[in-house]
């Protein structure tokens, strides 16, 4: 019988041998770093950790009709309001030995840089999720503070839809209460399963594609409603549901203009004191969510998607 390479270096199990190992060399990171919310809003400069601003409203319009010649009066005169944001401190840590330094690695020439870029993208996606789901937490001594996302912050327009499957009525419906308010509604975030509701909306929107393309269109990625139009965004951080027939999917629809990004510090690397055969470091930054009209904003909890 020929000796064979399984003799050596059984594909199933290696256990060594003369034959050396093909270990590629390259990483391919294979989690998702897509943060659209994070990536669309501008950002503000703040100088504290708890951030105030004001709001204020017109009176309601009313008939409005004087006497030839009458006197003034003294009218009730309202005041703005103030609303607050809290900053909320962002850190990733990485340490890595100086053996685990000088060893020669497949994929990488340093490990420590290799870390660093893992964590930036690990920390984006920390904020990406905070920006959505965040809730605000004051903080003390013993407890860190915590932003408020949009799915918190905005509450004139946030709407439980109690297990509503979301139609297209139903979605337009959700929209036009924004018309009480001078926000123009541009973007739309919404998971998986409700971005493909969408996709499935008819409107009286015809596609025609050659059938040499050999190739059929089930996407959209600009709803044009009665409140203007609206980008689609796929978000991984949206509420969403256990299955296409549950309930727990939320979207937020938001007017950009009102919404930012309040930075506080940008994000840098810290390198650490050296206090033995290692090396050590940490990636820091804080920001948060500013709302300059919570209203700016239409957000709907406990949806069901509209999928066969």
């Amino acid at each position: 019988m020929p000796l064979l390479t399984y003799d050596e270096f059984p594909a199933t199990a290696p256990v060594g041998g003369s034959i050396r190992e093909d270990l590629l060399d390259f990483i391919e990171n294979i989690s998702p770093t897509d943060t659209p919310l994070m990536n669309n809003l501008g950002q503000v400069g703040v100088n504290a950790g708890y951030v105030e601003y004001q709001t204020d409203t017109l009176t309601a319009a009313a008939a409005n009709a004087f006497l030839e010649g009458a006197a003034a009066t003294d009218q009730a005169l309202g005041v703005p309001t103030r609303t607050a944001s809290i900053v909320q401190n962002f850190q990733k840590h990485f340490w890595v030995s100086r053996r685990q330094q000088a060893v020669r690695h497949a994929g990488l020439s340093s490990q420590m840089s290799y870390q660093e870029i893992k964590r930036t993208k690990e920390i984006k996606n920390d904020v990406e999720l905070a920006l959505h789901r965040g809730s605000a937490v004051t903080g003390n001594t013993d407890v860190a503070p915590n932003m408020a996302g949009v799915l918190n912050i905005a509450t004139t327009y946030n709407t439980d839809s109690s297990g509503t499957t979301l139609t297209e009525r139903q979605f337009n419906d959700y929209l036009v209460q924004s018309f009480s308010t001078p926000v123009n509604l541009r973007e739309a975030y919404l998971n998986m399963r409700l971005k493909r509701t969408l996709n499935g909306y008819t409107t009286n929107t015809q596609r025609f594609l050659s059938a040499n393309d050999k190739k059929q269109v089930d996407i959209i990625e600009v709803y044009e409603s009665e409140q203007g139009l609206l980008g689609l965004f796929k978000s991984r951080y949206q509420l969403e549901s256990a299955s296409n027939t549950l309930s727990g999917n939320s979207f937020a629809v938001l007017d950009p203009s009102f919404w930012k990004i309040g930075s506080l510090r940008s994000f840098r690397t810290e390198r650490l004191g050296l206090d033995g055969d290692r090396d050590r470091s940490f990636i820091v930054g804080e920001l948060t969510l500013i709302a300059r009209h919570e209203a700016a904003g239409v957000i709907v909890t406990n949806a069901v998607a509209n999928l066969p």
